[in-house]
């Protein structure tokens, strides 16, 4: 093989470019609430049986829908109750009609809650909550799928985020090609060299082939780093979004100077040349 050793420019112009990818997605607000929709789902039969009516309270919902909203603490700080300035209110985006809103459960339990009707408007009374705390709402509406938006004043929170996970957008779909590359051409990689290292035989890598396996490898590693960390693990330190791309950075340069270190070593030994 024809190798050539690591120097610094190579590890930082490498550090540069995985922080390029990582650090756009930190987001290091430490306050922060967000509504999410979890599910959506018509509650009116897909036959259309004559005679057939679904009623709320005695009163007739034409075209229901049941949906399932959670309002979370996505950030590192508590929201107490005097820190917001009104109800915090979901309402319709669309001509959909709000029929009832009822809280189902909360994380933790016995969270004090509340949440009323009005008019086309779910609203949540203040309440503390704590990093993680999480209330589902139930909501049930008529006429077309419903479409939410979220209206609150809190103090320290600009804006309450509002998440759709039943559609999958494109940073999701991307997300999920690259990692299918990159499992793709790690599967290539092994087997490429698995049978030449059980044939004892050498083989001169080119170096676009170099490139891909640097590339492959790395975005893998990277995104394993990642996923492996545990959610708890930085809850309780300042910024705790950031500290998973801060430790794939540094294991990032540790791997690196270990790598140099060793290729340094072989080459010195006379195994490889370049």
């Amino acid at each position: 093989m024809v190798w050539k050793t690591w120097d610094w420019k190579f590890i930082a112009t490498t550090v540069i470019a995985i922080a390029a990818l990582i650090v756009p997605q930190i987001d290091l607000s430490s306050r922060s609430l967000t509504v999410r929709l979890l599910a959506s789902s018509p509650l009116q039969p897909a036959l259309n049986i004559q005679n057939l009516q679904i009623s709320l309270n005695g009163q007739n919902v034409e075209s229901p829908y049941i949906s399932t909203l959670e309002l979370v603490n996505t950030g590192s700080k508590p929201v107490t109750s005097t820190d917001f300035d009104s109800t915090l209110q979901i309402q319709m985006a669309n001509s959909a009609k709000l029929i009832s809103a009822e809280i189902t459960s909360t994380t933790p339990k016995n969270i004090p809650a509340q949440v009323a009707t009005i008019g086309d408007k779910a609203a949540i009374s203040p309440y503390l909550s704590n990093p993680k705390d999480a209330v589902t709402i139930a909501v049930i509406t008529s006429g077309p799928r419903p479409e939410f938006e979220v209206r609150a004043r809190i103090v320290g929170i600009n804006e309450v985020g509002f998440e759709d996970t039943t559609v999958r957008n494109g940073s999701s779909y991307l997300s999920s090609l690259i990692g299918v590359v990159t499992s793709y051409g790690l599967l290539f990689l092994y087997f490429l060299f698995g049978p030449i290292a059980f044939r004892d035989k050498q083989f001169a890598i080119p170096r676009g082939l170099a490139f891909c396996i640097a590339a492959a490898c790395a975005a893998g590693s990277v995104k394993l780093i990642r996923i492996s960390l545990p959610n708890d693990l930085f809850t309780a330190m300042p910024y705790p979004e950031a500290w998973p791309s801060t430790v794939a950075i540094v294991f990032t340069v540790i791997a690196g100077l270990m790598a140099s270190r060793y290729l340094r070593r072989q080459k010195e030994a006379g195994r490889l040349t370049g």
